[in-house]
């Protein structure tokens, strides 16, 4: 039980570290006028950083799951 407990704000820091480095690429992205190549570049690094943030949401959903299921328990 401990362990669950210590590992979700870890998820949620995570989580939410993701979110904010895909928003600042997503507005950086917006304001800069980029050739073609760079604009590939930059997709590409979206495409990543939405990875990481489904990732991450999935891994602290399922952490806040198991913590669920332990509290139903007791």
């Amino acid at each position: 039980m401990a362990d669950a407990l210590s590992g979700a704000p870890l998820l949620y820091a995570r989580w939410l570290r993701a979110v904010d480095l895909l928003w600042r690429e997503t507005v950086r992205r917006r304001q800069a006028d980029l050739d073609f190549h760079e604009q590939m570049r930059a997709e590409k690094r979206l495409r990543a950083l939405r990875r990481i943030v489904r990732k991450a949401l999935a891994d602290y959903h399922r952490m806040q799951s198991a913590r669920e299921r332990d509290a139903g328990r007791d």
